[in-house]
C-alpha cells in the first residue's frame, strides 16, 4: 500500500507557488505573503493524484475498440466482466462521469477533488472512504500550517537577504494597524536590529499581508473567532472602516456625526456619498446602519482591530489562542511541528 503523511504535501512547499505566489493584489516591493485562493495544499495534491490517474486510464480507455461501451462495462453492466463490483456505487458513479467525460472532450480532465474517488484509496491522509456525502471534506488547519510555513520562510529569506539573523534568544512581537497595515516591532533584540526588521516588513504589502495571515488564522475550522485579541465588534468596526475609506476615499473616524448623516472634514456629506458611490444597494444598507450605530458612542479605539503576532527563531507564532500554527505550538494537528528553517523550496 501507498502511503502518504502530511509532511509529503504540507511540510514541503512545492516549487513555483510558494514566495512567487503572493497575494494577486499586492503591491510592488512586496515579498511576504500567502495566496488564500479557495483551494487548500490537500486539494492540490488530490487534483494531481486524480488528473494522473484519469489521464492513465484515458490511455487505456481508448486501446479499446469501443471506448464508450469498455466504460459502460465497468461501471454500468453488473452483469460484465469488467464491471468494478469493488467499488462503491458513489465511486462508480464519479469515475463513469470522469472517464466519460474525458472521452467527449479529448482527454480534458476536469473533475475537481472529491476525497471519496477510488483512485484516492491508497492515500490515507486525504481518502474519506467511499460515500459522496463525506466526500469533500477540507482540511483548513493544515492549509494555515501550511501558509504558516510559507510566510516564514519569505521573512526569513527578506531578512538573510539583508543580512539580518534572529538569535535564538530573540523573542519579538509584530503589531499591525488595521487600517493603515503599519508593522511596528518590539521585544528584546538590539534597536537597530527591530528598526531593520520593521523597516523591511513595511516595504510593499507585507504588513497588509501578515495582518491577514495572522487574521485568518485566529478562526478555527468553523470560521469562529478563537483569538482573545479579536471580537465581532472589531471585526465589524475593521470591515466598516474599509468600505466607507474604499468607497469614499475618506477616513470614517475622523467624520462628525451630525443631523443623521456624518460630515467629513472638509464639509462632505459622507453618507450621501457613501451611498452615491456604493456599487450595491444592499452592501449601503448594511453598512450605513453600523455606521449609524456608532454614532450614538463615536469611535472606539479600542475597538480598532490591532493585531498582534509573535516571532522567534522558529517563525511566527500566535498570541492569544489556545491553538496555534507556531512551530512550538501545532502538536495538537496531525502532523510534526515545523520550523522556518524545514520549509525548502
Amino acid at each position: 500500500m501507498v502511503t502518504v503523511n502530511n509532511s509529503d504535501y504540507y511540510n514541503n512547499i512545492p516549487a513555483g507557488r510558494d514566495l512567487n505566489n503572493l497575494p494577486n493584489n499586492s503591491n510592488t516591493g512586496t515579498t511576504v505573503g500567502y495566496q488564500y485562493d479557495g483551494l487548500t495544499e490537500e486539494d492540490r495534491f488530490v487534483q494531481k493524484v486524480l488528473q494522473e490517474h484519469y489521464d492513465k486510464v484515458y490511455k487505456e480507455n481508448l486501446s479499446h475498440s469501443d471506448p464508450m461501451a469498455y466504460i459502460e462495462s465497468k461501471y454500468c453492466d453488473v452483469t460484465s466482466p469488467n464491471f468494478c463490483s469493488y467499488m462503491t456505487e458513489d465511486q462508480r458513479s464519479i469515475a463513469y462521469r470522469n472517464e466519460k467525460r474525458m472521452l467527449q472532450t479529448g482527454g480534458k480532465y476536469s473533475a475537481g477533488f472529491a476525497r471519496y474517488d477510488y483512485a484516492l484509496r491508497n492515500y490515507k491522509d486525504v481518502y474519506t472512504g467511499g460515500s459522496r456525502s463525506v466526500g469533500y471534506v477540507r482540511n483548513t488547519d493544515r492549509e494555515k500550517q501550511h501558509a504558516r510555513s510559507v510566510v516564514n520562510q519569505q521573512i526569513s529569506n527578506l531578512l538573510s537577504k539583508n543580512g539580518i539573523s534572529i538569535s535564538k534568544q530573540a523573542d519579538l512581537v509584530f503589531s499591525i494597524d488595521p487600517y493603515t497595515y503599519q508593522l511596528t516591532v518590539s521585544g528584546n533584540a538590539d534597536r537597530d536590529i527591530l528598526s531593520q526588521i520593521e523597516k523591511l516588513l513595511n516595504e510593499g504589502d507585507n504588513a497588509k499581508n501578515i495582518w491577514t495571515h495572522a487574521w485568518i488564522c485566529m478562526h478555527d475550522a468553523d470560521n469562529e473567532i478563537v483569538n482573545s485579541q479579536a471580537s465581532m465588534t472589531k471585526a465589524n468596526q475593521y470591515s466598516l472602516w474599509h468600505e466607507v475609506y474604499e468607497t469614499t476615499g475618506y477616513d470614517a473616524r475622523n467624520a462628525t456625526y451630525k443631523n443623521g448623516t456624518f460630515i467629513a472634514e472638509d464639509g462632505t456629506d459622507l453618507l450621501a456619498l457613501f451611498k452615491e458611490k456604493s456599487k450595491s444597494g444592499a452592501g449601503y444598507e448594511l453598512y450605513s446602519k453600523r455606521w449609524l450605530q456608532y454614532a450614538k458612542n463615536g469611535w472606539k479605539k479600542e475597538n480598532d482591530l490591532v493585531l498582534k503576532i509573535g516571532f522567534d527563531s522558529s517563525g511566527l507564532y500566535d498570541i492569544g489562542q489556545e491553538k496555534g500554527y507556531g512551530a512550538a505550538q501545532n502538536m495538537w494537528m496531525k502532523g510534526v511541528s515545523q520550523s522556518m528553517f524545514e520549509a525548502r523550496v
